[in-house]
């Protein structure tokens, strides 16, 4: 009896968690979506009537959606390039501050806007020695680029449990890849779930891992 409350116990906070999370980002969002909006209009010396209370947070979420809009199209031009650049080498003469910044800047740079950084697709590779194998993301085939390195070999990231940015990248042989017959976002699952979700059935229909290139 007790092990099946503690099963029934876990089982609640599998379903509530996310749910959860979800509805205190959702309140969070809305409660202090109006911050912006009411910050515009004392710039202005605006006060805005009871009325217009029930929706500042609609319009809170409208304003910053505008704002980022437009500096996205000024930054798109010449000239918001050369204020970029300016506010970029004011922010660097103050040391503890561009280190935050440069770091935000890039990851913020290399997530929304090189689509060449998104894994292809996953994979098994034996690491980290022989018998074993560890689930990665193939990024890219290195060719000739890091000479003396013969051709023939892939970047991969091997993600780590149970959170995947902290992985690591190593270059293996493109022929002791083991192709997965999944979809990336289920071997990500696979992975923050520590092993506990396993993916579906395989596409192909036949349950078996895909059989090793040249083999």
């Amino acid at each position: 009896m007790i092990r099946r409350l503690e099963r029934y116990f876990l089982t609640g906070v599998v379903v509530l968690l996310p749910l959860v999370v979800v509805l205190y980002l959702g309140v969070w969002i809305w409660n202090t979506s109006d911050v912006f909006f009411l910050a515009l209009l004392r710039l202005f010396g605006v006060t805005p009537p009871d009325w217009l209370h029930p929706i500042l947070p609609v319009l809170g979420l409208l304003s910053t959606a505008a704002v980022i809009l437009f500096v996205g199209m000024i930054a798109g031009h010449w000239v918001g390039r050369q204020l970029l650049t300016a506010f970029d080498q004011l922010v660097n003469l103050v040391p503890l501050v561009r280190d935050v910044y440069n770091a935000v800047k890039q990851i913020s740079t290399n997530f929304f806007t090189r689509p060449e950084v998104h894994f292809s697709r996953a994979a098994l590779v034996e690491y980290p020695r022989r018998g074993s194998y560890a689930l990665c993301f193939v990024v890219q085939k290195v060719e000739e680029r890091l000479k003396p390195l013969p051709p023939g070999h892939t970047v991969v990231v091997v993600p780590t449990s149970p959170v995947p940015a902290s992985g690591f990248v190593i270059i293996v042989p493109e022929d002791e890849l083991i192709p997965l017959d999944i979809k990336v976002e289920d071997a990500l699952r696979f992975v923050v779930s520590a092993g506990f979700l396993l993916p579906g059935h395989p596409t192909n229909g036949n349950g078996t891992v895909a059989a090793r290139r040249g083999e």
